[in-house]
This record gives C-alpha cells, structure tokens and sequence, in this order.
C-alpha cells in the first residue's frame, strides 16, 4: 500500500469517527432526551410521568372522572445502536374508563391542551380515535385515545429512543 492510499483511508477514518462522534456529542436537553447520552432511566420515567399527568389533568373536566389509576411503564431496546453505546425508548400509559359518548369532548381537550403547550399535533384519522402531538423540541410523543367501541382510553407518553447512563430493564431481562 503507498503512502498515499494509507494517508486517504486515514482520512476516511478519521472522518468516520468525527461523523460518529457528531452524533454522539452533545448533552441532555431537559427534557429527557439527549443528543448523546447520559441520561439517568430514572429522568426520563418522572418525564413520562409528568407528560400523562399534565395531559390527564387537561382532560379531566371532558372525562367525567375524578381519580385516575397508576401507569404503567416499558422500556425496550432500540433497534439503531451506536458502537458502544445502547439506545431505549420508554413508554409509558395510563388506562381510564370513560363513558363512550364523552370520548370526543376528551379528544378535543387534549388537542387544545397539545396546541396550548405548543406541540406539534397528528393529523386526526377517522379510523383510530386518537389525539397525538410531539414536543417540537424533544423526541417525545404524547396521545391521548381510545379503544374503538369500548370505555376504554389512554394516555400515554413515548420518548423516543435516548442515550441512557445505563441499560434499564426491558421487558425480555
């Protein structure tokens, strides 16, 4: 090899890990999600908390219910990894009963409360009685919805896959 192919696959390398350390450096945004890692499992549940609490108080007034039961949370390994570094996604959903015909008045209250928070809401499908919306400034995902012909809705909050400091356990540890 001449000294010129080894300075150009060099170059390559060095480009390669200057690509993959862009993607890679940076801190956490606050919001649970990061552009590098570190953050704790544990921030970016109490963020999903905070999100499904924030919506359910929201739509309180439209569900016609006072208390509202504990959630339930997931975390799974992403399927994009960076050498080692490891990437999960966190979802966590909450479960209500709420009277069939009061379905429609909590979708519209949560797609003011997404408009009011400025999120970016979904486009509203005929076929998935549902309200999303994004944090323009995050990778976090947050709908509110219902299961076609029954009381039952959700809540729930999705992050998005993140750099965590360390692997929480997924649901196949």
């Amino acid at each position: 090899m001449s000294k010129g192919e080894r300075t150009a696959r060099g170059a390559a390398a060095a480009a390669l890990l200057a690509v993959a350390a862009a993607g890679c450096a940076g801190t956490a945004d606050g919001g649970g999600t990061v552009n590098g890692g570190d953050v704790p499992p544990a921030s970016v549940e109490q963020r999903a908390d905070t999100l499904t609490r924030q919506a359910l108080d929201a739509i309180r007034p439209a569900t016609g219910t006072a208390g509202v039961p504990a959630g339930e949370g997931a975390w799974r390994k992403c399927t994009t990894e960076t050498p080692g570094r490891h990437r999960f996604q966190y979802t966590y959903t909450v479960r209500l009963t709420v009277p069939g015909e009061r379905t429609q008045a909590v979708l519209d209250a949560a797609r003011a409360h997404f408009g009011k928070e400025g999120y970016q809401t979904d486009l509203p499908d005929p076929q998935n009685p549902r309200a999303g919306a994004r944090d323009p400034h995050s990778s976090w995902w947050v709908a509110v919805g219902s299961t076609k012909g029954t009381a039952s809705m959700f809540v729930t909050a999705d992050s998005g896959c993140v750099f965590t400091t360390h692997d929480p356990q997924t649901g196949g540890d």
